[in-house]
C-alpha cells in the first residue's frame, strides 16, 4: 500500500508552511514540558516529543530540496516562455513579410501577363513599314533625309565626319571674329548681379559745315512776294 505525499497534494508552499506550523507547534510543547519538569519531571513526554522534532526537521530539509528544484524548474520555464514569446514575434514579422512579397509577386505577374498579351498582340498584327515610316515622319524635325544619305558609297567613306578648315572659316564664329582664348563670365547660376551705374547719354547736335547758329540773327518773310513783283 503506497502513501501520497501530503506536499504533492497541496503544492510546496503549503507543505512547507504547514511543516514549519508542525514544528513550532513542537517547540511550544517541548518548552512547556521542560519548565513542567522542573517542579514535577515527566521523561516519558521528553523521547516523543525529540522524535517528533527530527521528523520536522527531515520534513523541511526534505521540502527545502524540493522547493529549489521547483524555483529552478520556475525559472527555466520563464525562461522558456520568454524565447516563445521571441519566436512568435518573429513569425509573425516573417509572415508580415511574406504577405508584402506576396503582394508584390501579384504584381508583377499581373504587369507580366499584359507585357505577354501585348506581344502576343504585336505578332497576331505587326506594324507595317508605312507607319513606321509615318511614324517616324512624325516625330522628326525633318521631312526628309539628310544630305550625306544622299551620297554614293565611295564618297561616304572619302568624307569626314567631323568639318575642317574651311567648313570653319565659313562659320559664324569666325566671321564675327570671335576668339576661344581665355574664359568667360564665370559665377553661379542665380546669383544676384550689381547693377550697372547708369551714364548720362551725351547729347549730340548736328549741323552742317560752315554753318553756325547766330541766336542774334532777324529773319524778315514776306509773305507778299506776288504782289511785290506786280509793282
Amino acid at each position: 500500500m503506497s502513501t501520497t505525499d501530503p506536499a504533492q497534494q497541496v503544492g510546496p508552499r503549503p507543505a512547507l508552511l504547514l511543516a514549519v506550523a508542525t514544528q513550532q507547534h513542537l517547540l511550544s510543547e517541548l518548552f512547556t514540558v521542560l519548565q513542567a519538569t522542573s517542579s514535577a519531571p515527566n521523561a516519558d513526554a521528553l523521547p516523543a516529543l525529540h522524535a517528533g522534532l527530527v521528523q520536522s526537521s527531515e520534513r523541511l530539509d526534505q521540502l527545502s530540496a524540493e522547493l529549489k528544484v521547483h524555483q529552478a524548474a520556475y525559472a527555466e520555464m520563464l525562461a522558456k516562455q520568454k524565447k516563445a514569446k521571441e519566436l512568435e514575434d518573429e513569425i509573425r514579422s516573417v509572415i508580415r513579410e511574406l504577405h508584402g512579397a506576396k503582394v508584390d509577386l501579384e504584381e508583377v505577374v499581373n504587369e507580366g501577363a499584359k507585357v505577354r498579351e501585348s506581344i502576343e498582340q504585336s505578332e497576331k498584327d505587326p506594324v507595317s513599314v508605312d507607319q513606321l515610316i509615318a511614324h517616324a515622319h512624325a516625330l522628326a524635325k525633318t521631312t526628309s533625309a539628310p544630305v550625306s544619305s544622299l551620297l554614293a558609297p565611295v564618297d561616304k567613306a572619302a568624307a569626314t565626319p567631323w568639318p575642317n578648315e574651311a567648313a570653319m572659316r565659313q562659320g559664324l564664329l569666325f566671321q564675327l571674329e570671335g576668339s576661344m582664348s581665355g574664359v568667360g563670365d564665370v559665377g553661379v547660376v542665380g546669383d544676384a548681379t550689381a547693377p550697372e551705374p547708369a551714364q548720362p547719354a551725351p547729347q549730340v547736335v548736328h549741323e552742317e559745315p560752315g554753318r553756325r547758329y547766330d541766336p542774334g540773327a532777324v529773319f524778315q518773310l514776306d509773305l507778299n512776294s506776288d504782289d511785290s513783283d506786280d509793282d
